[in-house]
């Protein structure tokens, strides 16, 4: 045996000796022959209660539908009352009417109904609206088996919501044969190590909860190309081999506790010579070897009894009789009970089935129910039920498994994780002019995308269109979605598709992700990049998109042999890039109903009172935004929904998202001292009361400086009775000198800057030795990033900061980008430019000096704000580059020496509780980031690894309204995010609302 094979059953000995103590602690899960003293009594007494026909009763377990009408419905409750049958095995229906009919039955039923359904990847295999977790094969893909556990765990807990106690499952099938139409994606793979060992953990997670689970199908239903609904299939290997592969992991979870066994309909002649005899009718199979040699002390279950694979050669009744006969205890969905009952009487009559057989049967099944709880019995309210049953924490369980499933086949380029590009941008080639999904929709929120179509067979014209749409090198991605079968879930490659894709792979840096049964990949062997997703399922695009950036890394392994060049375990690993990505707020420890109904309601609060037209707010955790939601219009004449994607003046916010950025990046590589004397950096403020600032003075307001400075007001006509810009320094269009865009109908005369400049030198220092929030040091540290990078600092921070982040949308002088559409405006202005200030920076110095400025001039959208906070959560390391050192992020968000809030450039959270609150009381003392004067606000906690976002545009129409700040709405947003922390403590939910006014 070669040292792959010896490792992984070490591993798997090593895995099952870890829970043998588990056969004392769930004493049902292993032995159905041993009960103790209480359940003995109840047994006995039970089935002492019980005549022939209620005895024969709880041997049939029978088909429930919860959508056939009542027909159907009077049909189950006649078999209930007449034949006292002993469970039922629900198939199609809803939840709601699911439970309401259970509960109808089992008050039906003398003793409680077994009830049983398959839920191989959960309730979605049967019920409507609720959900469908992955399909066993790509499970086994997944590296972290406690994944598998969790789902189990999961899936009881639904089923036991329900009032379900068995689940017909796990599949133990060893899927060795890749045509086979009815196991393929239900079993988890090729490999009889890699089956036991999931398996086991699935069954475990079931029964640990409090569900029986079911090793199906016994002796193995892995290698065969029949389906056993329409005919026998035949498995014609001999002994040594049934041994070695399709018997080892039922032989595994006999000896770990296993609750039931349902046979398959196979005909197997090794194990039974008879011709068509299946499985299920098979004494040598199922108490020969089941019982006797593999010593299992379960319930047995038949397959379907109305399935062709055994229907097709015995007769109503015959066939029960016959598996009864065999050594099964329970006789699943019987074509006619009645007649099945007649032919077991027959079977006693004439000694073929002895009354001790059906004594243990009865008895195994009386002590299951015992152990079910079923001896207590009491129905289950349906109260909240679809809220109960599909929970957020479900639905980011089954995100976290396609997530681990992501196998990437192979990737010869080395192209994953991606890089956002912007020139040229990423391409998505949809195939059949599916030009919109899930996978496509979350591409986008990580840069430009470009979209193109292709049929799904391309003729030579269209192949060569394609092509020439794209440059060579490009980035392209081709997703390809399975047909959405049931259990095969192929994806149909046709030839001029396979050509088109070869063609591309000589020209672009292409990647492929499959979305479906990786059986389907043979078309795609020649391709040097394949990511293989397993289904198409909505969240598993999403997993396979976000993964494709490196929000996760892979580490997937294909389960089975796909294709000559794409075989068993194959796959390349990579770790996560911590790049921002996305989830529900139940991955991260946060309840997206409290996000919602907090920030819901302060939200129409604000708007309500006109503190704010509208507003963009957006949560991070743990590197995923969990929520990111859009209010209200951009004005108050509501012409203009606001949508997340919206860009924002962010006003005081440019003094962290940008100027503190660039001087902790000089700073670090030593271009700069934060203890020098400015006229280091400035010769021209020699002789002037600035000479000896510093930067770590300035960069905490303990400079000594004037708040600010109201440059325009000494460019408006003194000579009207209404102040306007005199034409001294403004013209209404650009031309000659007047080159310095204040608005788009404002352009003011060049020389002012130098003025401003002046005025900046000349004024007085007001405040020295203590703290007073500035602007004047931002204006001053804008210009010294010029003069040591010798470029302005919009084009500073977009060349080291945003493009290599894959920040699309944080820009000054957004108009040369980006439509006005896209922009609320921030005030109509009847003091200075006399007009809407739309799409132009608000702040009156910054728009003079063109827009670009230290202390305000930036716009953007929340998410890639998100980003540059995320970023400097993360220690300076984002998408697999490291932009800051930790130790840089460390002295720049640590409290300047006795200040109570302000770090260097950073706000902090105020201390003294003697002035204004600037952020949520419940914020930990290490948050910092910065508020604008706009109305918004972007905070970093690293104590949650919380990232919090707040953009309005409270200045419209006038920014003499401060509703936003006086009343504290973004405080109180961002507590909403604290409260929605599940694991906060409770008492901590009741920290006031009604903070102090902030201080801009």
């Amino acid at each position: 045996m070669n040292y792959f094979l010896s490792s992984r059953l070490v591993a798997l000995l090593v895995l099952l000796g870890l829970v043998t103590t588990l056969r004392a602690q769930y004493p049902y899960l292993a032995d159905l022959s041993h009960p103790n003293a209480i359940e003995a009594e109840w047994v006995d007494n039970t089935y002492a209660s019980l005549n022939l026909d209620q005895r024969l009763g709880q041997l049939f377990m029978i088909r429930a539908h919860s959508n056939l009408g009542a027909d159907h419905i009077a049909e189950v409750e006649s078999l209930i009352r007449n034949q006292q049958v002993g469970g039922l095995c629900f198939f199609q229906g809803n939840i709601r009417q699911q439970l309401r009919l259970t509960n109808r039955y089992q008050n039906l039923s003398r003793i409680p109904l077994m009830i049983s359904m398959d839920a191989e990847w959960g309730l979605g295999m049967r019920l409507d609206n609720t959900i469908s977790f992955p399909r066993q094969l790509a499970l086994g893909a997944i590296q972290d088996n406690r994944l598998i556990y969790d789902m189990g765990k999961e899936i009881a807990r639904q089923l036991r919501r329900l009032g379900v106690h068995i689940s017909f499952s796990p599949v133990l099938d060893v899927n060795n044969n890749p045509n086979n139409p009815i196991i393929n994606t239900r079993s988890f793979g090729e490999d009889r190590y890699q089956v036991t060992v999931k398996s086991y953990n699935y069954m475990r997670g079931l029964q640990d909860h409090g569900v029986m689970a079911s090793a199906k199908h016994f002796p193995g239903h892995g290698d065969t190309d029949t389906d056993s609904h329409s005919d026998l299939p035949i498995i014609r290997h001999d002994l040594n081999r049934l041994d070695s592969i399709e018997l080892y992991p039922f032989k595994a979870l006999v000896r770990y506790g296993v609750g039931s066994f349902m046979i398959a309909h196979l005909n197997v002649p090794a194990l039974d010579e008879r011709e068509n005899r299946p499985t299920t009718l098979s004494s040598p199979v199922v108490t020969d070897l089941l019982r006797r040699r593999m010593q299992f002390n379960g319930l047995i279950f038949t397959d379907a009894m109305e399935m062709e694979g055994v229907t097709k050669h015995f007769g109503p009744g015959e066939a029960e009789a016959e598996a009864l006969a065999a050594g099964c205890d329970i006789l699943l969905l019987p074509r006619d009970v009645v007649k099945a009952i007649d032919a077991i009487k027959a079977y006693l009559e004439d000694g073929r089935i002895s009354p001790e057989q059906i004594e243990a049967s009865v008895k195994r099944i009386l002590l299951a129910k015992y152990r079910l709880g079923l001896h207590n019995y009491s129905s289950q309210s349906a109260e909240s039920l679809e809220e109960a049953i599909n929970t957020p924490e479900a639905l980011s369980l089954k995100s976290s498994l396609f997530e681990a499933a992501l196998t990437l086949v192979r990737d010869e380029q080395g192209l994953l994780p991606l890089v956002p590009l912007n020139d040229p941008p990423l391409a998505c080639l949809s195939i059949s002019g599916n030009t919109e999904s899930p996978f496509l929709d979350r591409l986008q929120d990580f840069g430009n995308l470009q979209k193109l179509s292709s049929p799904k067979a391309p003729s030579e014209a269209q192949i060569t269109a394609i092509l020439d749409q794209l440059q060579e090198g490009q980035q392209v991605i081709v997703p390809l979605f399975s047909d959405g079968s049931r259990f095969r879930e192929p994806v149909a490659i046709s030839g001029q598709l396979q050509q088109l894709l070869e063609r591309l792979d000589e020209h672009v840096r292409l990647l492929v992700v499959h979305f479906g049964n990786p059986y389907s990949m043979g078309p795609l062997d020649k391709l040097q990049t394949v990511l293989c997703a397993y289904s198409s399922d909505p969240l598993a695009q999403d997993a396979a998109a976000q993964a494709i950036f490196g929000v996760t890394g892979v580490n997937g392994r294909l389960p089975v042999t796909a294709s000559s060049v794409s075989t068993f375990n194959d796959g390349v690993s990579y770790g996560a890039t911590y790049r921002l990505g996305f989830a529900d707020p139940s991955r991260v420890g946060m309840r997206l109903d409290t996000l919602q109904e907090l920030i819901n309601e302060l939200a129409n609060e604000a708007m309500r009172v006109r503190a704010t037209p509208g507003m963009v707010v957006l949560v991070a955790r743990e590197g995923r935004i969990v929520f990111e939601q859009a209010y209200g219009h951009h004005t108050y004449a509501r012409r203009r929904l606001v949508k997340a994607d919206d860009l924002y003046d962010l006003a005081s916010v440019t003094k962290v998202a940008a100027t503190t950025l660039a001087i902790m990046r000089l700073y670090e590589q030593g271009h700069v001292d934060l203890d020098a004397p400015l006229v280091t950096y400035l010769p021209e403020l020699e002789g002037s009361n600035k000479a000896d600032r510093t930067l770590r003075d300035m960069l905490a307001h303990h400079a000594g400086l004037r708040s600010w400075i109201p440059f325009y007001v000494n460019t408006l006509s003194p000579n009207s009775s209404i102040a306007r810009p005199s034409q001294d320094w403004y013209r209404n269009e650009a031309g000659g000198d007047y080159l310095v865009p204040v608005t788009e109908r404002l352009f003011m005369h060049q020389e002012y800057i130098d003025s401003m400049w002046h005025q900046i030198r000349e004024s007085p220092l007001p405040n020295l030795n203590q703290y007073y929030y500035s602007d004047l040091g931002f204006y001053l540290m804008a210009e010294i990033v010029n003069r040591l990078s010798a470029m302005p600092l919009d084009e500073y921070v977009e060349e080291h900061f945003y493009r290599p982040l894959g920040i699309q949308e944080l820009v000054y002088r957004p108009l040369e980008r980006f439509s006005k559409s896209r922009i609320p405006p921030t005030e109509r202005d009847d003091y200075f430019r006399k007009q809407t200030v739309h799409g132009y920076v608000h702040d009156m110095g910054a728009a003079m000096l063109g827009g670009v400025s230290g202390h305000a001039g930036l716009f953007g959208r929340a998410h890639d704000l998100a980003i540059v906070f995320q970023m400097l959560l993360q220690d300076g390391f984002y998408g697999g580059r490291q932009y800051l050192k930790a130790e840089t992020i460390r002295l720049f968000t640590q409290r300047y020496p006795g200040e109570t809030r302000r770090g260097l450039g950073f706000d902090m959270k105020q201390l003294n509780p003697n002035r204004n609150m600037n952020m949520s009381k419940m914020a930990s003392e290490r948050a910092f980031g910065h508020l604008g004067f706009t109305g918004t606000c972007a905070w970093a906690d690293p104590e949650e690894e919380l990232v919090f976002i707040f953009l309005s545009n409270r200045t419209y129409p006038t920014m003499r309204n401060n509703r936003l700040g006086n009343l504290n709405f973004r405080p109180r947003a961002f507590t909403a995010a604290y409260r929605a922390m599940s694991r906060r403590n409770e008492l901590q939910l009741f920290i006031e609302d009604h903070l102090p006014a902030t201080l801009e």
